[in-house]
């Protein structure tokens, strides 16, 4: 089993999470201009998971506080995918929120990812609805969100 390390993205990771991003979502890969916008975006959280010195996966999320944390993207290349990456991003952005006092991550994910869509659903997520033609070639995606109780709500 590989050492995965997690760490915040850097500016000079764009390139490699560009490619990750070719390989994960070859039909709506973001660019590398997109992906260092989004690193230096000050209201967006992006994480890379790491084995070695290699970038084998990447979350990144908005954090509109105080309102909600939308999750853009969570990705793994295929050959690391169900060794528990995906959800310690998860847990990490999770725990990012809170940190910010926000309490309600919201996420869209193709309706045809049911290992994904399992994943939230372990993690309290809910489906909210349906968004119609959302991905490119028309794919619908599910909307999910997860309400963290406030901790005057009983969470600490």
């Amino acid at each position: 089993m590989p050492e995965i390390t997690y760490r915040r993205a850097a500016k000079e990771d764009a390139g490699a999470i560009a490619g990750l991003e070719r390989v994960c979502f070859p039909d709506d890969s973001w660019s590398e201009g997109m992906i260092l916008e989004e690193i230096e975006n000050d209201s967006a959280a992006f994480i890379v998971a790491e084995d070695g010195e290699k970038i084998v996966g990447c979350a990144m999320a908005w954090m509109i506080a105080p309102y909600e944390c939308q999750i853009g993207t969570i990705e793994v290349l295929p050959e690391y995918r169900r060794m528990g990456i995906a959800i310690n991003f998860m847990q990490k952005l999770m725990k990012i929120s809170r940190l910010l006092g926000i309490w309600d991550i919201l996420l869209e994910v193709r309706v045809s990812n049911a290992p994904a869509i399992a994943l939230y659903e372990s993690l309290g997520f809910v489906r909210d609805g349906i968004r119609k033609n959302y991905y490119p070639g028309g794919e619908d995606a599910c909307n999910m969100s997860l309400h963290m109780p406030r901790p005057e709500e009983g969470f600490l």
